[in-house]
This record gives structure tokens, sequence and C-alpha cells, in this order.
């Protein structure tokens, strides 16, 4: 289906755009999802369970291992002993108001010491001698006198250490068909049949103690400003993303072809078709239809929608070498160009770039602007009749930075599937939409940056 949409939207003449830098426009026909400065939603839904996440609860699973640490919410945030908490399958976590701005605003209770009270006679719990020392591959705790080596030590270092799991409180031992240790806060498991990263893991005793506890876990209704956890729509890398001057942040297609939508559902009406790694600017986000089990769609503005199942975070390489001013960072790796205001980049368009290494690298200057080009391959060598021989007229937005003809321009006889290559014959070649914006952000004399 998707292959006949294509054709017949080529065959109607759609060209797909992007918004232009002088506006900011805002899509009224959907309900905006709350986002915090990253572009992340605020609160997200777990179907698996029921519950959400939230807020500081969120922000704390999210940077310290997510569900191999913590597992999935099995409870909503709740108040119990005038602190709020919320349960998970391997922790309860603790809101510490009083601790805001810091990373201990969010604490793990100490499930370890409340499991271990019913086996603390074990020889395992007995504290080592004084005169255990640590050495290179055991490290022994002051603070507990228990010591930590191999596998946990890696496991406790690479995951969040006593921030996370706090100090250890036993030693290794057997216990049922596990070896296992000891933590404030946690239980480690050694699983050597599975493979890395799952050789340990932790023990319920988050369910453990809402069990206990008789603690409510009953599933919840989806909140109305919620939309499902997907591991992309939440990634740290959105964070990382281009910012606009628009107020947007920027994203790239990461499937073959995508239908952008009228309304943010899959049986919308399609307003255009855009293409692999084609850069979008994001306004905002609204729940809709599922696509692939998510239900986040990406506002573009103007009423346009695509899935956020099908785009990643655009976040730029590194450029380098950097220039004062505004200029473009033109990688031949990734084909896109980037433009920067001194240090900081603010947009990215796909482009086209020359055969057989044809488009020069190195550092450039736009040396003269030609707003409405006709170009023709005879002043640069190809005369009609060579094989090679082109003749095009109103070539959109022309910046010239080399001799011989090269120059950054509108490129309207290329379809947009075929961008993202080497195509030309040495220039950089943009949508006339991104040409028109570069044509805006830069100057004569401004610097442009080729390379791999």
């Amino acid at each position: 289906m998707l292959q006949v949409l294509i054709a017949i939207m080529v065959a109607t003449g759609t060209v797909a755009g992007v918004v232009p830098f002088s506006e900011t426009p805002r899509s009224a026909s959907a309900q905006t999802i709350q986002t915090d400065a990253s572009g992340t939603p605020t609160k997200a839904f777990f179907p698996e369970t029921g519950h959400h996440l939230s807020g500081e609860f969120l922000q704390h699973w999210l940077n310290n291992g997510s569900f191999t640490i913590y597992g999935f919410p099995i409870t909503d945030p709740v108040t119990e002993d005038g602190r709020v908490v919320q349960y998970f399958e391997r922790a309860r976590l603790e809101l510490w108001p009083e601790h805001a701005g810091t990373e201990w605003v969010i604490q793990g209770t100490l499930l370890g010491v409340w499991k271990a009270d019913r086996i603390r006679t074990k020889p395992a719990f007995r504290p080592l001698p004084a005169n255990e020392q640590s050495s290179d591959d055991r490290w022994v705790f002051s603070e507990t006198r228990h010591s930590l080596a191999s596998g946990f030590r890696d496991y406790w270092l690479e995951n969040g250490g006593v921030h996370v799991f706090g100090f250890p409180i036993s030693e290794e031992f057997r216990e049922g068909e596990f070896d296992v240790q000891y933590f404030e806060r946690a239980r480690m498991e050694w699983h050597p049949e599975n493979e890395e990263p799952y050789v340990v893991l932790l023990g319920h005793l988050g369910k453990e103690l809402a069990e206990a506890e008789k603690v409510d876990l009953k599933p919840r209704n989806m909140a109305a400003d919620a939309v499902k956890y997907d591991a992309g729509v939440f990634s740290s890398r959105w964070g990382q993303a281009i910012r606009t001057h628009t107020g947007g942040w920027m994203g790239y297609v990461s499937t073959d072809a995508l239908g952008i939508r009228v309304a943010p559902d899959s049986a919308s009406e399609h307003a255009d078709v855009i293409y692999h790694r084609r850069p979008v600017t994001i306004y905002g986000i609204v729940r809709g239809g599922d696509e692939l089990g998510i239900d986040t769609w990406y506002d573009l503005g103007n009423g346009r929608y695509v899935s956020a199942a099908y785009i990643s975070p655009l976040v730029a390489p590194a450029a380098p070498q950097t220039f004062s001013g505004t200029w473009v960072d033109v990688n031949l790796t990734e084909f896109w160009a980037i433009a920067y205001e001194n240090n900081t980049p603010v947009y990215a368009a796909i482009i086209t770039a020359g055969r057989g290494d044809r488009t020069p690298k190195g550092v450039f200057e736009v040396s003269y602007r030609v707003r409405n080009e006709t170009m023709d391959s005879s002043t640069v060598g190809f005369p009609e009749g060579h094989p090679e021989y082109y003749y095009l007229e109103d070539v959109q937005f022309t910046q010239y930075f080399y001799t011989g003809g090269y120059a950054l321009h509108g490129n309207y006889w290329t379809a947009e599937a075929d961008f993202g290559r080497f195509s030309s014959n040495g220039c950089v070649g943009f949508m006339n939409v991104d040409a028109e914006f570069f044509w805006s952000w830069l100057t004569e004399g401004s610097a442009i940056h080729i390379h791999f």
C-alpha cells in the first residue's frame, strides 16, 4: 500500500515540505501532550501493569536503568507515612523534595535491609574482620564491613553504585538456585544461563513488599495527559536534538517512506509523503491512534502529523570546526547540511552531493548569490552533446562558493526519495524549501565547511 501511495503522490506532483523558518505553527485539531524542556512527554503509561510514571519519578527511572534496574511501575504515586512513594517490581522509590535539585530527590527504600532481616543469622551477613582490607579485585566498604567483587562489583559500578543500590550488607552466598548478594536497596542475583546484559538480575523486592503490605496494585485507566511508554519517544537523545529558532525540535525519518497525516491517526488522510533521513521540525506531541503499539504523534504544524514510531531525534554530528556568525556544516557522510549560529546548530536539511568525489571538501565562503539562476554545463566544460551536458532554468537560491560553478542551490529535478545520495555534478543540492532557508541564513562571506 505504501508503494502505491508514493506512486500516486509523485504522479500528482505532491512535494514534501518542512515548516518555513519564519513560521511557528501549531496545529489546533488535537490536544497537545505536555513535554519537558527536552521535548519528552512528562507522563508515561505502562499498559503492562496499568500504571503511570511522571515528574521526578519518571526522570529518575529513565536516568537510572529503567526496566533493568526497577522494572515496571506497579502503582501510581501514593502517600505513605507522610511521604510520596511509588512501587516498582524491583524497588520502592521515595520523593524527598527537601533534596530538590540533587540526585537524592528520589531515593530507593532500603528493601535489601527489609528482606535481609529475615535471614540475618546467615554467615554471609556477618561483618568482615577489621583486618580485611580492599585489594585491586575486591573492595571492602568500611561503612558496612562487607566486600564487593567480580561481576556484582562491575554491575554495581555501571548502574548507579551507592545512589541506586546502597552499600553491600552481605557477602556473596548461595540462596536457592542462585548466587546472590544483598545491598541496602536491592538483591543481586547471578544468572550464568543468561547472556549479557542479563547475567545479573535484581530481585523483585518492590513487588514482595507491596504484597506483604497489601498495597493496592489494581490497574488504572490511562490518563488523558499521558502517552504509552516507548523507549524511542522517551529517549534521552531528544534532549540533544537540534532546537530551531521557531521553537521546535528536530527529528528525522527512520523508515523508507512516511506519510504525513492531517490527523494523528494512520487512518486519516495523507497530506504528504517524506522519505528516509528527511529532517522534520516538531512543534508538539499529541496522543493518537496506535502505530506499532505507539500512540505518540508529532505535530509538524499546520494540521500535519507523523507517527513517532518512525521518527528519531536529530542530534547534529560533531562539527570538525566551528565559525562565528551564521554558517553551514555540510556532512557528506550523513548527507545533512546543518545551519549553525556560532557553536549552536539550529536547523538541518537533507542534501544531494557530487558523484565520484566531485564535491570539493574544505572550508569555503559564499562568494556571490543568484536568486533565480540558469545553469548551463557548457560554462564549466561540458558542451552540448557531451554525456554530462545539462541546461537548467529556474534554479532557486543559488549560493556559489568555489571556482568552477560549485554552489549550494535548490534541486527540483531530483526526486525527494533520491536525496541523501551522491547524484550531482558536484554542487550541494537542497529541496527548494531548504534552499530558501539557507538563502535567508547565509550571506556573502559566510563559512561553508564540507567534509565526510
